[in-house]
């Protein structure tokens, strides 16, 4: 408005020109570390909630992609997790399952009274409904009060933790990139930038370091027919 002013000669010049932008804070993260992912992983006693936060962790799925998860998204045979709806096209992508999420999984699916391809992965036992984020908030934060940790751990806080122990296995850049969904190498370039390491690609090497599960080489869920789950 203000230039306009100026080539409507209202104004003798911008006065707004020089001023300069306020510095804007930076987020700080409380990203999880290895340790303390697997010992908040053991402190859950709700086996549904520990899985949502193990899906979380191993995926770096966002909270919106992770309500919406239909088990017609997820195939326990290939060891793969669809994405269908996402706030960008890019979000919408394939994610690799290490093979200590499949058998979780697995055994969820075994145990669910939901197991259709429009049902919810994490539906409520009893309703079907999709999983209820302030449910899991509270036992999330019964968790990490029982695993030590004091610190405010937001749910999203768990993707950008996944995603930054992603990048410090040695995943690359392209692999951290394509498995968190984000438009730009911009985006991504804020996890390599924590991680601080040397990169390579590896499917399993997340389980590993956050659970330290050794990687068995195999896919558990191989012997499954597909037929069975859908």
């Amino acid at each position: 408005m203000l230039k306009a002013a100026v080539a409507d000669e209202l104004l003798p010049a911008n006065p707004v020109t020089a001023a300069e932008r306020p510095k804007v804070q930076r987020n700080r993260w409380r990203i999880l570390q290895p340790g303390e992912v697997s010992a908040v992983s053991k402190a859950f006693s709700d086996a549904r909630a520990c899985r949502v936060f193990l899906t979380f962790m191993l995926t770096g799925l966002r909270r919106s992609e992770l309500h919406g998860l239909r088990w017609g998204h997820v195939n326990l045979v290939e060891g793969t997790l669809r994405v269908v709806a996402s706030k960008s096209e890019e979000g919408e992508r394939l994610i690799a399952l290490p093979a200590a999420l499949v058998e979780e999984l697995m055994t969820h699916y075994q145990g669910s009274s939901y197991r259709s391809d429009t049902d919810y992965v994490f539906a409520h036992p009893t309703k079907g409904s999709a999983w209820n984020a302030d449910e899991f908030r509270t036992k999330l934060d019964e968790a990490l009060k029982r695993a030590g940790i004091t610190d405010r751990i937001r749910i999203h806080d768990l993707r950008h933790a996944a995603l930054t122990n992603l990048a410090a296995t040695g995943a690359s850049p392209i692999a951290v990139m394509a498995t968190a969904g984000h438009r730009s190498m911009q985006t991504t370039k804020q996890y390599l930038h924590l991680a601080g390491v040397v990169f390579r690609d590896d499917a399993d090497a997340l389980s590993r370091r956050l659970l330290g599960v050794p990687d068995s080489g195999t896919n558990t869920a191989q012997s499954v027919q597909a037929s069975q789950i859908g």
